[in-house]
């Protein structure tokens, strides 16, 4: 399915794509102001906290709408894209933006960790937080890429932050109970298969989740996630045809 040939173009118009957004541009100039100001507010750890946490996102708004559009729309009845060269197409968006992704919070990191070592303050941990969040932002690539064949104008993104609305709003409920979920998420200890199970649920739906160190053990839900998502647009790409 892969063919190199097709990588410069994918490359290019996935970029165009990028810079055409409104959204995308907009927040990835408007994080590191907010980081600044958050960092000189409060401090340059409460800065580095949030941009680990938040900092997958970018990959989702990056994957709004990937597929759908172009194949239901006729945006891919180009002789470039003949003998199958749209499905390649459609599968390495999946690198080129997970890539423009990684490549954004490598930069944003750098600044930060700058920042951290001008004031003795850097701790290499974090390094490992920024791999296990560019985990997530790959997550968030394939996940919303397999939704984005059957789902158009960015649905694809609404859907995951409507599922994550849901299971925010379950964790809200479980602080009523004695021993709600929510403190096991807190002490990060997870006892039972029940609650175990729950864990792999949460961290499918809210992959940041894996950036908290107490929590990194959800890396492996996250990263099996991430295979099945692949599999299912590969599996979506070898039966795909054009329709106009």
């Amino acid at each position: 399915m892969l063919k190199t040939n097709v990588f410069p173009l994918t490359a290019r118009l996935a970029g165009l794509r990028l810079r055409s957004s409104r959204l995308v541009p907009a927040v990835a100039a408007a994080l590191p102001v907010f980081l600044l100001g958050l960092g000189l507010k409060e401090s340059p750890a409460t800065a580095l906290k949030v941009f680990l946490l938040f900092f997958p996102y970018i990959f989702l708004l990056a994957s709004q709408d990937m597929s759908a559009s172009e194949t239901q729309g006729g945006g891919l009845e180009n002789v470039l894209f003949l003998d199958g060269r749209f499905r390649t197409y459609l599968w390495q968006k999946n690198l080129v933006l997970a890539a423009a992704g990684g490549v954004y919070a490598c930069a944003v990191f750098v600044g930060l960790a700058a920042w951290h070592l001008g004031r003795g303050t850097f701790e290499p941990a974090s390094v490992l937080q920024l791999g296990l969040g560019l985990l997530a932002g790959a997550y968030y690539v394939a996940v919303a890429g397999a939704l984005g064949f059957v789902l158009r104008a960015g649905s694809n993104v609404v859907v995951l932050l409507l599922a994550q609305a849901a299971a925010l709003i379950g964790l809200i409920l479980s602080t009523t109970l004695r021993t709600g979920f929510i403190d096991h998420l807190a002490s990060g200890r997870f006892p039972g298969f029940g609650s175990k199970l729950l864990f792999a649920g949460l961290a499918a739906v809210f992959p940041n989740l894996i950036v908290a160190r107490r929590l990194s053990r959800g890396g492996a839900v996250v990263l099996a996630g991430l295979v099945l998502a692949l599999l299912v647009q590969r599996a979506r790409l070898r039966r795909l045809e054009l329709t106009k």
